[in-house]
């Protein structure tokens, strides 16, 4: 029998993805989205497309 734990992990939805090498990962808590690179939180955005633009773009600067 699964634990409560493990199914709300489970529920959590997240996109990943990688730009130049580093790992980009959109996660969604409550009715926000949340923005990680490599693992660290880059912001909290309205909408999916937005964080995932943001990120994107916050490669491009880091990255050169």
């Amino acid at each position: 029998m699964k634990s409560f734990k493990t199914l709300k992990a489970s529920l959590e939805e997240a996109k990943k993805m990688k730009v130049k090498g580093i790992t980009i990962e959109i996660v969604k808590v409550k009715n926000k989205f949340q923005a990680k690179v490599d693992g660290d939180v880059l912001d909290t955005y309205a909408s999916e497309k937005e964080a995932e633009k943001m990120a994107k773009e916050f490669v491009k600067q880091y990255k050169g």
